[in-house]
C-alpha cells in the first residue's frame, strides 16, 4: 500500500560548531535540551540571575549605520562559496555588547535561540541586528548565529503559523504593523537562525546588539540619528533564551 507521511522515517543531521561532531535527531530541538535565560546586566554583563531592580536601568546606544558583518557572510555566499567571518572584536566596538563571565564548564547550545529586547527609541522606525558570539580567553570573538528584525513587525500573533515555526510568531502583515512610539519602552522578541555550538570552558557568551548591517541592508530609518535604550530592570528584563543540551 501507499505510505503516509507519518510512515516515512525522518532524520535531521546537524554539525556542532567548535566541537566538530555530527549528530542525528528526529525532533527539533533535539530531545534533552532546556531553555536557559541569560539576562543583560550592568557594565555590559550577561548573567543567569533575573534582574531585581525596580528602578530604571538601561544602556543607551547611538545606532552606528556603518556597522556590518563582512562581504563573505551568509547573505552573499549562496552559490557555494565559503562563509568566512573574521574576528569580530573590532566590529563589536560599533555595537552594544553583553558578555558573560568565562564559563566554568563547557556548554552546548543546540536549537533556536530567542532574544527578548525591551527598548525605547528616539524614532518611530528601526531595525535590530543581534548576534550570538563566542569570546575566547585571548579576546578573539567568533560569530555563531544572528537574528534580524524590523521593529514595526513586533506584535506577536497567537494565530497558528501556516508552517513549522520556532520562537515568537509574527505575521508580518501590513495590518499588524505598528510604528514605535518615541520614548516609550516596548518589547521586541524574535528568533535567531538555528544553530549548534559548543562554548568551551573558559570561553564567554556574548550578545551584540546593533541597528544595521551595512554589508547587506538599507538603513531603517532612512534619515536621522536614532538613539535606543536597552532596558534591563525587573519590569523590562532584556534577555536571550538559549537551548542548552543536557548531555
Amino acid at each position: 500500500g501507499e505510505l503516509s507521511p507519518e510512515d516515512i522515517p525522518s532524520e535531521l543531521r546537524y554539525y556542532t560548531l567548535g566541537e566538530g561532531v555530527w549528530r542525528s535527531t528526529d525532533v527539533w530541538p533535539p530531545a534533552g535540551t532546556t531553555e536557559q535565560s541569560w539576562y543583560f546586566a550592568e557594565s555590559g554583563g550577561l548573567i543567569r540571575e533575573t534582574p531585581t531592580t525596580t528602578e530604571t536601568a538601561s544602556d543607551s546606544y547611538s545606532v552606528d549605520f556603518t556597522a556590518s558583518t563582512i562581504d563573505s557572510n551568509r547573505w552573499w555566499t549562496q552559490l557555494g562559496e565559503d562563509v568566512l567571518y573574521d574576528d569580530r572584536a573590532a566590529r563589536d566596538e560599533l555595537l552594544l555588547t553583553y558578555t558573560s563571565a568565562p564559563l566554568d564548564a563547557a556548554m552546548r547550545v543546540t536549537g533556536t535561540p530567542v532574544v527578548h529586547l525591551h527598548v525605547a527609541s528616539t524614532h518611530d522606525g528601526g531595525a535590530f541586528f543581534v548576534y550570538l558570539e563566542d569570546v575566547a580567553p585571548d579576546g578573539r570573538v567568533t560569530y555563531v548565529t544572528e537574528g534580524q528584525f524590523r521593529a514595526i513587525h513586533r506584535q506577536m500573533s497567537d494565530e497558528t503559523p501556516p508552517y513549522t515555526h520556532f520562537g515568537p510568531y509574527h505575521t508580518f502583515n501590513r495590518a499588524d504593523g505598528e510604528p514605535l512610539t518615541p520614548g516609550e519602552v516596548t518589547s521586541v522578541s524574535f528568533s535567531f537562525i538555528p544553530t549548534s555550538v559548543l562554548f568551551r570552558a573558559g570561553h564567554s557568551i556574548r550578545i551584540a546588539v546593533g541597528g544595521q548591517d551595512a554589508s547587506v541592508f538599507r538603513r531603517i530609518p532612512e534619515t536621522g540619528a536614532p538613539v535606543i535604550d536597552i532596558h534591563r530592570s525587573a519590569a523590562h528584563p532584556s534577555h536571550v533564551e538559549l537551548p542548552v543540551a543536557s548531555d
